[in-house]
């Protein structure tokens, strides 16, 4: 049975008029004198229906609704890629959740220090791609969140609360990189350093920088990197020596050149040579002042100056890397990096001993010792069956300050060693477990850490398992 609906919209506008004039010729044997009027009203009204259905009728569409664009996916920088949509720009975007268990023991430790420690990281990044006229255009960001970092290996029980940090936040443009990327004095730290929380002496740092690379064909190429160097100091101020009655110390000044690193690079199906240097100024900073409590309860503190001696320096380091990779072995490398530094530890990963270096120290003099040394780092690892691997790696410090006591020198000796093993579950999970050694020796000096305080030796054992969810 047709609808009302139907059956109104298919009448015509004549139609539409002869049933209500046939309506109103009923209407007239009941109204009398008013037919006429109630005759005119009727036609008024069908004319206005048929103005009305006619307006709502030119308002409906008369053609189909736009096409959805779907999202492509992006095959010409690996899998994972996908255009973004209404752009030639390829976009990809992944993430890991870390859940960090780990314990602590040796007899380095007081009771401030932590003997366990977890944290959960979660990291995202994103990765853009587009193939200019002039090389490709890529931009790379990536943030880490942790519920509650855990300090260096487990020193002075720092209970960090939630934080987000910048892990890298790069552009690059054919051979031009500029941003927040990692540094380009060496790249074992960059494209291997395998360890999961053990400690190594390599240039490691992510810094603010702008750099070029040149290819120049046959696996060659040369990198030229302007780099801040606040990003690549070591300690800041320095134990103040009393002299006399006078008190001398170091503060580190404000930076007015910036570091200048350079590398030249070979590359090949077997391995990699890479050789680099640094430049980097070292200037101390203004006077300034240290508070103590009072000699009794009650008695305000006392505020003491402290001189620093001026001084501007500059400091450089010199590396070298090799890498080979093992054929018989999936994933199979042996890499080894080493490095001399004057006046710039921080390439010699001295941030990362397990007591603190500085790259100058007051000597018994009162005047700026510059410290010195040499690092070298070595790591032996692959894929022992498609879903276990291992590594292992070694490495050494040595950093020494030759004027820093009048009758001898002041440095610090650390070695560690370590190995993991990391199975895969099911693809984009894995568990993974490591141990690792460090030992170390003051020489000619005292270590002010606590139970350390007063021992020229100290030896630090950690282990833990991590599972890494990846996406």
């Amino acid at each position: 049975m047709e609808s009302f609906r139907g059956r109104k919209n298919a009448l015509t506008v004549s139609q539409s008029i002869e049933v209500l004039q046939s309506a109103s010729n009923q209407k007239s044997h009941y109204l009398g004198g008013h037919q006429m009027t109630i005759r005119s009203l009727l036609l008024g009204a069908s004319a206005g229906l048929a103005i009305i259905g006619a307006a709502q009728a030119a308002d409906l569409p008369m053609t189909k609704g736009e096409a959805v664009e779907y999202v492509k996916v992006c095959t010409a920088f690996g899998p994972g890629f996908f255009y973004i949509p209404g752009t030639d720009t390829c976009l990809k975007i992944g993430g890991e959740i870390r859940a960090d268990y780990r314990a602590f023991a040796g007899n380095g430790f007081s009771r401030n220090d932590d003997r366990s420690a977890f944290n959960t990281q979660a990291r995202i990044w994103f990765d853009a791609r587009t193939e200019t006229d002039w090389g490709l255009l890529r931009s790379y960001f990536q943030i880490n969140a942790d519920s509650h970092p855990i300090s260096n290996q487990g020193r002075g029980g720092i209970y960090n609360d939630n934080r987000f940090t910048i892990d890298k936040a790069f552009i690059q443009f054919g051979g031009l990189t500029a941003g927040y990327a990692h540094s380009f004095f060496g790249f074992y730290d960059n494209e291997y350093g395998d360890t999961i929380w053990a400690p190594y002496y390599a240039e490691q740092n992510t810094v603010n920088l702008i750099a070029y690379t040149a290819q120049f064909g046959g696996g060659f190429s040369a990198t030229l990197s302007i780099e801040d160097g606040r990003d690549h100091r070591v300690g800041g101020t320095s134990t103040p020596v009393d002299i006399n009655g006078t008190l001398y110390g170091y503060r580190e000044g404000g930076q007015q050149v910036p570091d200048v690193v350079a590398q030249l690079r070979w590359d090949q199906s077997w391995g990699s040579i890479a050789v680099q240097a640094a430049g980097h100024q070292s200037r101390s900073g203004t006077d300034y002042t240290i508070t103590t409590p009072g000699a009794n309860p009650g008695d305000p503190p006392v505020v003491t100056p402290v001189n620093v001696r001026r001084s501007n320096k500059y400091g450089y380091a010199v590396g070298a890397t090799g890498l080979i990779k093992i054929p018989a072995i999936d994933n199979g490398h042996f890499i080894v990096e080493g490095q001399y530094a004057d006046g710039a530890l921080d390439y010699l990963g001295a941030g990362a001993t397990w007591i603190a270096n500085s790259d100058s120290f007051v000597n018994s003099r009162g005047r700026i010792d510059r410290g010195k040394g040499w690092s070298i780092t070595a790591e032996l690892g692959g894929n022992i069956t498609p879903v276990l691997g291992a590594n292992l790696v070694g490495s050494y410090i040595d950093t020494q300050y030759d004027r820093y006591l009048g009758n001898g020198q002041y440095g610090l000796k650390e070695y560690t060693i370590a190995g993991n093993l990391t199975y895969t579950i099911v693809k984009g999970l894995t568990v993974a477990g490591e141990v690792a050694w460090t030992h170390g020796k003051l020489d000619n000096g005292v270590i002010d850490e606590g139970e350390l305080s007063g021992r020229s030796k100290y030896n630090v054992l950690q282990g833990g398992v991590r599972l890494k969810r990846t996406f």
